[in-house]
């Protein structure tokens, strides 16, 4: 591994003082299912794996909704009905490694002057902080329009490269190796893309939850737009990241964001 790809990681417990912007992630029931067994996949929002509620299918929020692998396709947006929860229940043909993946519209919010900076600095969005302290902003409101980009991988029985294919999200994590053959106590490169190109100084999160605990760790892109973490332990993983800038067409707000989230599990 070059030594530009492993940044400082910083482990810690995660308190609900840490982290407070709300995630969207997929989560299958199993990550490693049976070929031809019927497997719910989920929608969860909450805070670094710590499920808050579960999300129903919604048609109208929902861009796009696919099932990627060596074989052809899956709309799973097509098939699925509004309010069905879990999201899809999928069932899968033959072995390989499978990528769900989900874009969901933009939404509005507004948030309070302390609030939204607190969430500034939690996400590592320092420059946008610094910003607003720059130009008399941090005491008013913070208005930000939000999108997410959702992804997970699945393996069924031996697993192929499905897992390194980028798919065109606004913001996307790409892992640069199989997460499912990393062991324990190794490292997993992923390279974060913006508009298909690398994107260079993001703070990205790694959240891994197992025995009803969840740890931590975060580490910031390098040029390549890359960063490490350690598989440090089994569970399910979650790496997310919010990219922020001005919102330069939308007179409803002075922000911009981006949310990547990808899911898998280590066994």
């Amino acid at each position: 591994m070059t030594k530009h790809l492993l940044p400082a990681l910083s482990v810690l417990l995660l308190s609900p003082l840490l982290v407070r912007a709300h995630d969207y992630w997929l989560q299958a029931d199993t990550f490693f299912p049976a070929v031809g067994a019927p497997v719910p996949v989920r929608l969860h929002v909450g805070e670094g794996l710590l499920s808050e509620k579960e999300r129903p299918f919604q048609k109208k929020p929902t861009l796009a909704f696919r099932l990627l692998s060596a074989r052809a396709p899956v709309n799973l947006a097509a098939r699925a009905k509004e309010g069905d929860t879990p999201v899809a229940r999928v069932t899968f043909p033959a072995a390989g490694t499978y990528l769900l993946a989900m874009e969901r519209a933009p939404q509005r919010i507004e948030m309070e002057a302390k609030k939204f900076n607190a969430y500034l600095a939690e996400e590592g969005l320092d420059a946008a902080l610094a910003q607003r302290r720059k130009l008399g902003e941090d005491k008013l409101p913070g208005r930000e329009r939000y999108s997410r980009y959702l992804k997970a991988l699945v393996q069924v029985g031996k697993g192929d490269d499905v897992w390194k294919r980028a798919v065109g999200q606004r913001l996307e994590i790409v892992p640069l190796l199989d997460p499912f053959s990393v062991k324990k106590g190794g490292k997993l490169p992923v390279r974060i893309l913006f508009d298909g190109k690398p994107l260079a100084g993001a703070k990205v999160f790694a959240h891994r939850r197992a025995g009803g605990k969840t740890a931590t760790q975060s580490g910031v892109t390098s040029a390549k737009g890359e960063v490490t973490f350690e598989l440090d332990g089994t569970g399910t993983w979650l790496v997310r990241l919010v990219h922020l800038r001005r919102a330069t067409r939308d007179k409803g707000a002075d922000w911009e964001s981006f949310w990547g989230a990808l899911t898998f599990a280590t066994r």
